[in-house]
């Protein structure tokens, strides 16, 4: 019987090879998977942006995404506001309200993070097909990590402008803020460096005296202005101090998570080298010990204050930084199987054990500094960036082969900026990119974030520059942070059900839902996120609230309308909450406002966008078991 011609061009392929395989008794499939691996390579060598808009990436490794998170949060606070945090609140003692506030709000807050973002594979706009009524809160995510980004950029360049500064005096054998001989310093300047008895004695009894650090801070770097209101011309060495920074954060993001996943490398693992140098260094100088023990001797009578417990809640949850935003980000890139509790378990503590022991380094050296000066520590220690700009620029300068130590501090700085600026970055990109899927690329966004962000910073390279940084850093991601955080546990917990969620996760890891460890794993978290997150996040904002101070930075105090803007900058992101849920009651009943028809179930329970990853992740392990089973057959 003759095959017919549909039947002879199905199997011609098939008959081709056995006769192949028959006539030369080679077989040619290894070449076949060869010729494919080549190809598949060649193809994405050659990806061209349509594709690149579709495509979504994922992190290289697990030790990436890990890396990232711990860039994130491992941050200049890290450095330079919590040892002064824990001196200031009873040394040793503060650790216990430290540690009880991480288990409780913030290792509840990462793991709930991490997890929305990999369970949804989305970031903060996109993934509130949750419960769309409340999309609202991805919008105030955007606009406080943008405020945010916008002055972190700004440190990141004064950073910059030290170490060009450090380098260009290489040649002089001498720091630049080591001496009251140059043109920005003020009669008023004294030299501590002196061992002349009368002028130690000026500085106790001249309240305007002022080191040559803090001069060449205020005076030459920033040259400052009076106050807000005196905003004065830009400092164009600063303004091209950042032009670098944001040019380095778009070369290192260019390719989105695959160039961030290699530059974390560097940023989240550099930065403890050199804490490690300082501090085998520090420990060598005389009067380390000194400030060691002001900073780790327990005061156990501070515990009843409840600004020690204030404190060490608002440190933890800056520290990690959740409800910015980028932790949904990063996590949206892990593969949907991934152990997101270990991961914030692991994450969580080391930033906090980093924190520690960068308090280590710290005080080793303003021992070393309070020592050479014939001070005690309480008058030495400061937070903030006075301790990055001017306390410890002048015990390094005290240090053999100063250079050196300057160079290695300022580094560490600028990789520390730099490791959470990159994840601020991704995360605007990202959610810019997930909320119009398939119209705009990472790039470009990227590119115009960049351009647009650069720009508006520009205001801070002013005279008045700074009075303007310490309005964001006060207001951008503080209250606003807190009350989208809030809203953001409240919403999953109760409106869409932390039941419902804890399934997800259990669907995602992997776990069997079975045994006394899980009842036990699930009754922990029902109850912290459902009654203890939230009501700790309520006490911190009200202790936030109740605790504000109208701003100042030195002798000047902001007026009236300038802490009114700083008030503006904190609800203008929340503001997205209540009027994106006004637009969506509004557009679902057509301009009417809803009020039959059980349409609110709608716009509060999840859509069928929902649970998406999970499905195409079940989608492709069957492809790979049908694989499996037709190589066994």
């Amino acid at each position: 019987m003759v095959p017919d011609n549909d039947d002879q061009r199905e199997g011609s392929e098939s008959d081709n090879l056995v006769s192949l395989a028959d006539d030369t008794g080679q077989v040619t499939i290894a070449e076949e998977v060869t010729d494919n691996i080549m190809t598949k390579h060649q193809q994405e060598e050659e990806l061209s942006e349509e594709e690149e808009i579709v495509e979504r990436a994922a992190w290289g490794s697990k030790i990436e995404f890990f890396l990232s998170c711990l860039s994130f949060a491992v941050g200049l606070g890290n450095v330079w506001r919590f040892p002064y945090l824990c001196y200031k609140n009873g040394g040793g003692a503060f650790l216990i309200p430290y540690v009880l506030n991480l288990i409780f709000t913030g290792l509840p807050l990462f793991f709930f993070e991490l997890s929305l973002g990999q369970y949804a594979s989305s970031s903060p706009i996109a993934l509130w097909s949750i419960s769309p009524l409340f999309q609202g809160i991805g919008f105030s995510m955007l606009l406080i990590v943008i405020g945010i980004g916008l002055y972190y950029n700004v440190i990141i360049a004064w950073i910059i402008y030290y170490l060009a500064a450090v380098l260009y005096s290489l040649p002089s054998g001498q720091l630049p803020w080591t001496s009251c001989d140059n043109s920005w310093n003020t009669p008023d300047c004294v030299d501590v460096n002196s061992h002349n008895s009368s002028l130690r004695g000026i500085i106790d009894n001249n309240p305007n005296s002022s080191t040559p650090t803090e001069e060449y801070f205020n005076r030459n770097m920033l040259k400052i202005s009076t106050g807000i209101d005196d905003m004065g011309g830009v400092r164009w060495e600063l303004a091209g101090c950042l032009l670098l920074a944001w040019i380095i954060v778009f070369s290192v993001l260019i390719k989105g998570v695959k160039s961030l996943g290699k530059a974390v490398w560097f940023t989240a693992l550099f930065p403890y080298l050199i804490l490690s140098i300082l501090l085998c260094f520090g420990l060598s100088l005389d009067g380390a010990m000194d400030g060691i023990r002001y900073y780790i001797t327990p005061n156990l009578s501070r515990l009843w204050d409840i600004q020690v417990w204030a404190d060490a809640a608002m440190q933890i949850f800056f520290s990690l930084g959740p409800c910015w935003g980028s932790l949904i980000t990063l996590a949206s890139y892990n593969k949907f199987n991934n152990n997101t509790l270990r991961d914030a378990v692991f994450v969580a503590t080391a930033n906090c054990l980093t924190s520690f022991f960068a308090g280590f380094v710290v005080f080793s050296f303003i021992g070393f500094m309070a020592h050479s000066v014939n001070k005690d520590i309480e008058d030495v220690i400061v937070s903030g960036p006075g301790l990055a700009f001017v306390v410890y620029p002048e015990a390094v300068s005290k240090l053999p082969f100063p250079h050196l130590w300057a160079i290695l501090f300022f580094l560490m700085l600028l990789f520390l900026g730099l490791g959470t600026q990159f994840s601020i970055m991704e995360t605007i990109t990202r959610i810019v990119v997930d909320a119009w899927p398939g119209q705009i690329s990472h790039r470009v966004v990227l590119a115009v974030a960049c351009c647009l962000m650069g720009t508006a910073g520009l205001s801070m390279t002013t005279q008045g520059g700074m009075y303007v940084l310490q309005m964001m850093d006060n207001h951008a991601g503080t209250f606003s942070a807190l009350l989208t955080g809030l809203v953001e546990v409240v919403v999953v917990s109760w409106v869409y059900g932390v039941d419902n969620f804890l399934e997800d996760i259990r669907r995602m890891i992997g776990w069997t839902g079975q045994g006394r460890l899980y009842s036990f794993h699930k009754a922990y978290w029902t109850i912290t996120w459902k009654f203890v997150t939230p009501t700790l996040l309520t006490v911190i904002l009200v202790a936030s609230i109740l605790d504000y101070q109208p701003m100042k930075y030195g002798d000047s105090v902001y007026p009236d309308w300038a802490n009114g803007m700083g008030w503006v900058v904190s609800m203008v992101s929340v503001a997205c909450i209540p009027l994106v849920m006004l637009w969506k009651v509004v557009m679902m009943g057509r301009w009417r406002i809803i009020s039959k028809d059980d349409r609110w179930d709608e716009l509060t329970k999840p859509t069928p966008e929902w649970g998406s990853a999970e499905r195409e992740y079940l989608k492709n392990e069957g492809n790979k078991d049908d694989i499996e089973l037709r190589m066994l057959a």
